[in-house]
């Protein structure tokens, strides 16, 4: 969303510009929510990649964080938000991905995933008490995430559908590495394993 923004200005559309996140933070980074975020003595602050002085003063963004976008209405060129309905002439949907959640897990406590930075804070949180640690994916983030909580000596298994990790972006050679990387840096990993519940309170 940001960058369509900046885009739209550097190309010279000087029209109204309205962000919709439903997040309360203005724009940040989010590779480092799943490794110095977690890792570093005292949670850094989020990277935040603009200002909200900046999108509001110098971008001219009518900036509306807190508002979750709810629907949308092509035929008469409107996005219904939990804050009201917002015209528009051009729309860019830039939502992002959904992590993936196990059914029944919504309310169990010490489940969690990780997009954002409140997500990030939860886990961080999670891994300051001892929390010993099932990571269920290794791709990047899952990867990131167990060898952030070995870096600060916590039990980590990951647990992993496919044979190998990461053979998908990486191929099956690189995807062996890095398997061995966790394994050497005390990971236990089950690959070639489905979860099938998590069971507790």
């Amino acid at each position: 969303g940001l960058r369509a923004v900046e885009a739209a200005r550097r190309a010279g559309f000087d029209g109204a510009i309205t962000l919709v996140g439903a997040e309360e933070h203005p724009p940040y980074d989010r590779p480092p929510l799943s490794k110095q975020f977690l890792t570093s003595e005292e949670a850094p602050s989020a990277t935040v990649l603009r200002e909200e002085a900046l999108l509001r003063d110098e971008l001219g963004v009518d900036l509306r964080l807190g508002t979750r976008a709810t629907g949308l209405d092509t035929d008469n060129h409107e996005v219904h938000t939990d804050a009201g309905t917002i015209g528009y002439s051009a729309l860019v949907i830039a939502t992002g991905a959904t992590p993936r959640t196990l059914p029944g897990t919504s309310d169990l406590a010490g489940v969690h995933v990780l997009r954002t930075l409140d997500d990030a804070r939860h886990i961080r949180a999670a891994l300051d008490s001892g929390a010993r640690t099932v990571v269920v994916g290794a791709g990047f983030i899952g990867s990131e995430i167990a060898a952030s909580a070995r870096t600060r000596g916590l039990d980590v298994t990951v647990v992993e559908a496919l044979p190998t990790p990461l053979a998908r972006p990486v191929g099956e050679e690189m995807g062996k590495v890095l398997a061995s990387l966790h394994e050497r840096n005390g990971t236990k990993l089950r690959v070639g394993v489905g979860v099938e519940a998590l069971e507790g309170t």
